[in-house]
């Protein structure tokens, strides 16, 4: 579908749909105990609720919503296609590969260019959108490395753009690092979004921040509007250092949101995050809604717009 048939409503390109029953397990630091009881089904696991949740956002302005899982997260693509038909709100779904911890055993045994042919396929067949989310650890692990040299090449070949995930405790340097490798396997700039950036704790000026914009990819301030991350009174801070820098172009917001103590049904905004709780924060700190419009409606469609490639 051509951007326009978007509409003016508001863009969100990183949240979350479906993920497997193991998903938080798995995600489960070393330190922490095992609980004593299984925990109970999260509600990402239930089309009905999130259907549900998705179709309160759309009539509080919400448009579109990209799918920030895949398979290794355990994403139900199924799932994902009866959102989309019951919500009425438009679904990207998303392809990749998350962290090591959830790699599937082909990352070590393919080669890249297996993994890149296999990549290309599933996006043509599944009709992906996008790549992402795309992760690594704050130290970067070799296999970590291939996926984001495979990811890069990926995107040559399909023109799909890619966002990131980088350490939601703040990392200065994954940012960086995940671009130069991208950058470095042929992808475009402009069609990739480094994520996180909202949570860099130790760049006050944003100074990374304009550095990746200028390099001419998108900035991902995607863990705003709920507890996730710092407080949003940085994530603001963060962002009018990049607005008064002139980088207005490359921010794209979303809050990364998979909480199920914030949802709707729990009173929470849910899927509104951003424009419920992050926007009027924006407004307040003198943000202009000609900017607000342009960063929740027209950038994210710049970022996800693509050319279906013929390839071989």
């Amino acid at each position: 579908m051509p951007p326009a048939a978007l509409g003016n409503g508001a863009i969100l390109f990183h949240e979350h749909l479906s993920f497997g029953s193991s998903f938080f397990e798995r995600m489960r630091p070393a330190n922490v105990p095992r609980p004593a009881t299984p925990p109970s089904p999260s509600y990402l696991e239930n089309p009905n609720l999130v259907i549900d949740e998705v179709r309160a956002a759309g009539k509080e302005g919400v448009t579109c919503v990209v799918d920030g899982g895949h398979a290794d997260m355990g994403t139900n693509y199924e799932h994902l296609r009866e959102i989309a038909e019951r919500s009425g709100v438009h679904i990207v779904a998303s392809g990749g590969y998350y962290l090591q911890i959830m790699y599937p055993p082909e990352i070590a045994t393919q080669s890249e260019d297996q993994l890149v042919d296999g990549l290309v396929r599933d996006a043509a067949t599944r009709r992906w959108g996008a790549f992402g989310e795309i992760g690594s650890s704050e130290e970067m692990t070799p296999d970590e490395r291939k996926v984001f040299r495979v990811i890069g090449k990926t995107q040559v070949r399909t023109g799909l753009p890619v966002f990131t995930h980088t350490s939601q405790a703040g990392c200065k340097k994954c940012a960086l690092e995940q671009l130069d490798i991208l950058e470095s396997a042929g992808a475009n700039p402009r069609a990739l979004c480094i994520g996180h950036l909202s949570d860099i704790r130790d760049d006050p000026k944003a100074e990374t921040h304009k550095q990746i914009a200028r390099r001419g990819a998108f900035l991902g301030f995607d863990t705003v509007g709920h507890q996730l991350g710092q407080g949003d009174a940085k994530k603001v801070a963060l962002m009018m250092e990049v607005l008064q820098a002139g980088y207005e172009d490359y921010i794209l917001l979303s809050s990364d949101f998979a909480s199920e103590r914030e949802t709707k049904f729990n009173g929470g905004a849910g899927y509104n995050s951003v424009t419920a709780v992050f926007l009027p924060k924006l407004r307040y700190a003198g943000v202009k809604d000609a900017t607000i419009h342009k960063i929740i409606i027209e950038n994210p469609k710049r970022f996800l717009a693509f050319v279906p490639k013929t390839t071989s």
